[in-house]
């Protein structure tokens, strides 16, 4: 008897336990939960060191796209193009009748003329949404973003105003902190980057935010 009331009281006392936890870690009704802080740099930034890597089908089509056999079906499906959501708002590109006709045509001819195949440097956004992985070093004054692919590298010069001089493959980025958001602003882009292996492309007018 005395081995079952004792056996009890620690029960009661373990839910006890647990069920004060629960009360403090779910909020109650109207009450909103404690906001997310990420964790910080020295200089009370948030701290995005690490290695990354975008999981998604974009570099494939950024738009909305079914399965589909790979241009070389006797390889099957170690490259076919896999189902995905697109990344584009809206999920329509506003290209003027030509350009159309052209990502058409880069569509269909992608594997002799997309620059990834190339090994050329994939460009900004496709670099960060493409399947590998890829490295952010940050401090106050510079984020260094190291890309696995064709050791594709870029540095975001935090709260600058310099202009590059010439378009490059890579392009100029420029950022700043707003709040907790990390915003980056990309110009001096040349137009031999690719948006996807879909053939969708741009002009050297780019501008990346």
């Amino acid at each position: 008897m005395a081995d079952w009331f004792k056996g009890a009281a620690i029960g009661s006392t373990i839910a006890l336990a647990v069920a004060i936890c629960l009360a403090e870690a779910i909020p109650t009704a109207g009450q909103a939960p404690a906001a997310y802080r990420a964790p910080r740099t020295a200089d009370g930034k948030p701290d995005l060191n690490g290695v990354w890597q975008a999981i998604n089908t974009a570099n494939w089509d950024i738009q909305d796209h079914a399965a589909q056999s790979g241009p070389i079906v006797a390889l099957g499906a170690a490259f076919s193009v896999p189902a995905g959501q697109g990344i584009v708002d809206g999920n329509e590109i506003p290209y003027q009748p030509w350009a159309a006709k052209k990502k058409l045509e880069n569509g269909k001819n992608w594997v002799a003329l997309d620059p990834e195949v190339k090994c050329y440097m994939p460009g900004v956004p496709r670099a960060t949404y493409m399947p590998y992985p890829f490295q952010i070093i940050q401090t106050p004054a510079n984020i260094l973003m190291a890309y696995e692919f064709a050791s594709a590298s870029r540095i975001i010069r935090m709260n600058s105003k310099a202009e590059r001089p010439t378009d490059s493959w890579m392009g100029w980025s420029r950022g700043r902190w707003e709040g907790e958001t990390l915003v980056v602003d990309v110009t001096s882009l040349n137009d031999q980057t690719w948006f996807d292996r879909a053939g969708n492309f741009h002009s050297d007018a780019l501008h990346v935010v």
